[in-house]
């Protein structure tokens, strides 16, 4: 079914160059290719964005809402015990199947500022998150430890996105453990 532009929304054209920018990086990011994929004409993202840059702009924001505070807000609402909420955490981040996203954003923050800020932004709240969790359940040198689970969910990403298997669930658990300060 094509999508006229009054059912178009801004959200499809963030999604739309969100999976373009995970299987090809940013400069597959163009307003023509999206609009081919998505079945509509260029007039339809001019209804939603004044620019490339306008809608590059939304995708980092949505990366900020749907990578972070999204995550957050859902386990909160399942999980109380920080342990429980850490564990469900990284099970989740670990199966996380759009990888490709991730390291595509890294890629163009390697190159562009904008990106590189927004990817310090995440990796910074993200990170803080996991100490918070770490702390509240008492676990040692949290900060640390943070950072050895965050890079190791980062490197796992870029391995699944070169087509590795990712860690498995037991393995996840014992990193887990480990970050709780359980041998």
């Amino acid at each position: 079914m094509v999508k006229g532009m009054a059912s178009l929304t801004a959200d499809d054209w963030i999604r739309a160059a969100a999976a373009h920018l995970a299987a090809n990086g940013v400069d597959a990011v163009r307003v023509e290719p999206l609009a081919a994929a998505l079945g509509v004409s260029k007039g339809s993202f001019y209804w939603h964005f004044t620019n490339r840059d306008a809608l590059l702009d939304a995708v980092l924001e949505w990366w900020r809402r749907a990578g972070v505070s999204d995550v957050v807000a859902q386990l909160e609402q399942v999980e109380t015990e920080p342990k429980a909420r850490l564990r469900a955490l990284l099970l989740r981040a670990f199966a996380h199947r759009d990888c490709g996203f991730d390291v595509g954003v890294r890629a163009w923050a390697a190159r562009e500022r904008r990106a590189h800020e927004a990817a310090r932004e995440v990796d910074g709240v993200r990170t803080d998150y996991v100490v918070s969790l770490l702390r509240a359940a008492g676990a040692p040198d949290p900060e640390r430890r943070a950072a050895v689970v965050y890079r190791t969910l980062l490197g796992d990403y870029a391995l699944r996105a070169a087509g590795a298997a990712g860690l498995d669930g037991p393995a996840v658990e014992d990193l887990t453990s480990w970050a709780l300060g359980h041998h």
